[in-house]
């Protein structure tokens, strides 16, 4: 995978500095940034689903459930990447496709150029006609679930924490910045003091919630990045709210259920982007922006856009004196933790 390769060169180049714990603490946290802004869907387990992905959808179980869309955007790359295998209704996609086990619920290519179907199993109900193309390769879900480990942990190993756990814990320990306000029946979330990273932190969101009819979000303009951090691990939103966007406020707010194991939407729509990866989630409307979790029931949909590409800067190897420039880059912002988060300087090719 691109984000892979990516965070590979990231971390030879480091080795040679002189690599500290931090560095690759710091690498792990990325690589999970860089995967949340490549794709719109991250679950470490199965999906089962009756509705649509706009974007690319990396599922770590078995994709279920009635016929589905994913990649309705077209994006380059893997618009479906399955570890597991595909069951039930078709699986509608467009870009190209990677399963590593079985194909038995067949696969629909939608995009007008040539598609290429990636398995590792068995094919079956799927119709291949040329320009597009199905190939087998052997050992592809070892391949796949080792992607998968990197991000999630390796079940196998004890104590094996994944990129994403190392991210929401990261982003769990930054101090708050600003708080939400009550206004008759209204909670406003409206980071005013500017700069890079804005944090937000909230002990019971569904008893925040319970006491609102709408909740209300400024889109954070003058931030890089805005970070809600929600305490919990059996969540349930209420009924009695009303979440009305603004679009796109998943390109620049994460919600973090950092220790969520049971997080269910009801039918409410959601915006921003979503990290709970070990929560198994319900939805019953959508999430526009994108969404990690260890295991998910939907029955709404999946929408961009997602996280825009985000950095944490490495800090400088042991024992060596950093550049006035990274020093001046580690203490911008608005802490020693948070002053770390920047906007990253490239996109995937």
């Amino acid at each position: 995978m691109r984000f892979r390769q990516l965070a590979a060169a990231l971390a030879v180049s480091t080795c040679a500095l002189g690599a500290t714990a931090a560095q690759a603490g710091v690498t792990d946290i990325n690589n999970a940034l860089d995967a949340m802004s490549y794709y719109n869907l991250i679950v470490r387990g199965d999906v089962t689903t009756t509705s649509e992905v706009e974007g690319r959808g990396f599922v770590g179980g078995s994709l279920k459930g009635q016929a589905t869309q994913f990649n309705m955007d077209n994006l380059s790359g893997y618009g479906l990447t399955v570890v597991g295998d595909t069951v039930g209704g078709k699986k509608n996609t467009w870009g190209d496709i990677q399963v590593g086990g079985n194909v038995s619920s067949g696969v629909e290519f939608q995009s007008a150029a040539a598609q290429v179907l990636t398995y590792g199993g068995t094919l079956s109900n799927t119709n291949v006609n040329n320009p597009d193309t199905a190939v087998k390769v052997v050992g592809l879900q070892t391949t796949l679930a080792a992607e998968r480990n990197e991000l999630f942990g390796d079940p196998s190993v004890s104590g094996d924490t994944g990129d994403f756990d190392e991210l929401s814990t990261y982003l769990k320990n930054l101090a708050a910045t600003d708080s939400t306000s009550l206004t008759g029946n209204n909670l406003t979330f409206n980071a005013t003091s500017g700069g890079d990273v804005a944090v937000f932190s909230i002990a019971n969101l569904t008893t925040a919630l319970g006491a609102t009819s709408d909740l209300k979000f400024t889109f954070p303009a003058n931030y890089d990045l805005v970070v809600i951090n929600v305490a919990g691990t059996n969540i349930t939103l209420p009924g009695g709210f009303n979440f009305n966007g603004p679009g796109s406020l998943g390109t620049k707010v994460i919600w973090n259920f950092y220790e969520a194991t049971s997080l269910d939407f009801g039918s409410k729509a959601f915006y921003g982007s979503v990290l709970a990866p070990t929560a198994q989630a319900t939805i019953g409307n959508f999430i526009e922006g994108t969404a990690v979790f260890a295991g998910l029931t939907a029955n709404g949909e999946i929408h961009t856009p997602g996280l825009t590409p985000y950095r944490v800067p490495l800090p400088p190897p042991t024992g060596a004196v950093p550049e006035p420039a990274t020093w001046a880059l580690m203490i911008m912002g608005f802490g020693a933790a948070g002053s770390m988060i920047r906007r990253r300087r490239a996109l995937f090719a």
